[in-house]
């Protein structure tokens, strides 16, 4: 700093008024500076009618300024002078440097009249480093901004390097800048707001998701305990009439033992008697004693063995064997992490019918909620569209106007799978949550006209998949039976045309967030069968 103030001469910074280096330097809005005294006294000897002029550039201000002391050239001055440096007796070079101090000094300071703290603030940043402020080629303050090469230059800068390029006082591209910082500042809040409102949001969304994760926990240990304790009940009473029936079989045994014993020693003593009998000579004897000898009739009532493995009753036995099956495909249940790999997974490894049927659900038709033109048959397992009304009592889950139907069946959390036979004009094959509305004839009790329901539309010529009145025309080969695949952790509602081979028609993404039940909809002279695994055909279609 020192080397560069030692560059600068005392004469820079001169009155141009008494020609004396400046005093108690004061500065005009204009800009330039002046001893105070100075300026005053012009003013007071030349200026009249409450109309004063800057003696260098004649810019006039009205009413008259109040000046003060221009602390910051001040103390600018005097480290000056502290670094000894010289002084030039030229009075244009005097002019021409005290215009250019005066105007870097404007660009840096406050007008007159302001508090004196940010004056302090601004000599720091103006002095902080002086020799960033001046032209290294020219020796001069600093000024202007070439907007052109993006960078700050001198006056002779400007008429020399930079002639006809786009240039600006530092007041001027600072005014034009603030806009800039206005709207920066602006959109920098905006962006806090946001980010702060998602911050909030996606805490009240964590919170939530622990809440609701915790009650899934709860309300699958209860299910798991519940399902325990069932299972540890039938456990229990399984063994216990094994036991029982062992008990009873074993008396039985053990009865008929002793009774075939007595027989056996009697049997023997009656071979001894009749062997002795065979040996005797008298003929007298022998005719008497052999009838007495003869054995009686066998008695039929006689207990039979009571064999072995007849210790349930039938019924007793193909339940538990069904439990059996049930317990074996929950053993074979896999849970991955990511949702999206357990539909991928599952699906690629589905590659036959047989790998469906291992998620078959047995349906059964609901008739609280068929409409009165269709009919159930084959143990609620068929429906058919015909012309007379079936004798259905009022039921609030009822459709009154549209020709639909649903099953019981309640399918959430797992993987289900289930294949239907249709014939006639359309049908629409689906599943819907429990809420789409029965009355009425608008989109919410539509199956695929709302966001409550997916579902495949066949006809004879046709095949389209539908949700929330949005259609997706299926261009690929379908058949009269389809097979439905429900992943509902991962997502996925698979429909698929069962012939020799499995054809995917077309596949749902979704997040299901309630239970979901499988529906159709029948249009005129039309039916559909749900069928039973592993029968080619559904109650003779």
């Amino acid at each position: 700093m020192a080397e560069a103030l030692s560059s600068l001469s005392v004469s820079h910074y001169s009155c141009s008024l008494c020609l004396e280096v400046l005093k108690e330097p004061a500065t005009l809005p204009c800009g330039h500076n002046y001893c105070l005294k100075c300026i005053n006294k012009h003013w007071d000897q030349f200026d009249i009618k409450g109309t004063c002029k800057c003696p260098r550039c004649e810019m006039e201000f009205h009413p008259r300024p109040q000046l003060y002391k221009n602390t910051t050239l001040s103390d600018l001055m005097e480290k000056i002078k502290e670094h000894g440096v010289r002084r030039t007796p030229s009075k244009r070079k005097q002019k021409a440097s005290m215009t250019l101090m005066a105007s870097n000094i404007k660009s840096h300071l406050q007008h007159p009249g302001e508090s004196a703290a940010p004056k302090r603030r601004k000599l720091e940043e103006s002095t902080g480093n002086l020799k960033e402020n001046f032209c290294s080629k020219h020796q001069r303050v600093l000024e202007m901004f070439c907007r052109t090469d993006k960078v700050f230059v001198c006056s002779e800068c400007v008429v020399t390097e930079h002639s006809g390029h786009d240039t600006k006082t530092l007041n001027e591209e600072r005014a034009e800048r603030k806009s800039q910082l206005e709207s920066t500042t602006k959109e920098v809040k905006k962006r806090l707001q946001d980010k702060m409102k998602r911050v909030e949001k996606l805490k009240e969304t964590s919170a939530s998701i622990k809440i609701s994760a915790e009650e899934e926990v709860q309300e699958h240990q209860k299910t798991f305990k519940s399902a325990i304790q069932s299972i540890e009940r039938l456990k229990l009473v399984v063994i216990d009439m094994i036991r029982n029936q062992k008990r009873k079989k074993v008396r039985q045994e053990e009865e008929l033992i002793k009774r075939l014993e007595k027989e056996i020693r009697e049997l023997k003593r009656r071979d001894a008697e009749l062997a002795e009998l065979s040996q005797t000579d008298n003929h007298i004897y022998f005719l008497k004693k052999l009838p007495s000898l003869s054995l009686p009739p066998e008695d039929d009532s006689s207990p039979e063995d009571a064999g072995n493995g007849d210790f349930l009753p039938d019924s007793k036995r193909k339940n538990l064997t069904v439990l059996k099956e049930r317990l074996e495909e929950i053993n074979s249940w896999k849970f991955v992490k990511t949702r999206a790999v357990v539909s991928g997974d599952v699906l690629k490894n589905l590659r036959s019918r047989n790998n469906f049927l291992k998620y078959f659900r047995p349906l059964t038709l609901d008739p609280n909620t068929a409409h009165k033109h269709l009919h159930l048959s084959e143990r609620k397992k068929k429906v058919t569209q015909e012309e007379k009304e079936s004798r259905y009592h009022d039921h609030p889950d009822r459709f009154d106007y549209w020709q639909q139907v649903l099953c019981r069946e309640e399918l959430k959390g797992t993987r289900f799978y289930w294949e239907v036979e249709w014939s006639g004009k359309n049908v629409e094959i689906g599943v819907t949550y429990k809420g789409i509305s029965r009355k009425g004839v608008g989109d919410e009790c539509v199956l695929g006209f709302n966001d409550k329901s997916w579902n495949l539309s066949c006809s004879y010529c046709s095949c389209s998949a539908w949700h929330n009145k949005k259609e997706t025309q299926i261009n690929a080969p379908f058949s009269h039976r389809i097979g439905v695949f429900l992943d509902y952790s991962a997502g996925s509602l698979s429909f698929y045309s069962v012939s020799d081979s499995m054809t995917l028609l077309y596949r749902f993404s979704a997040s299901f967030t309630e239970s979901l039940y499988p529906a159709f909809r029948l249009g005129s002279e039309s039916f559909v069968a749900i069928c039973p695994p592993n029968q080619s055909s559904c109650y003779h279609l």
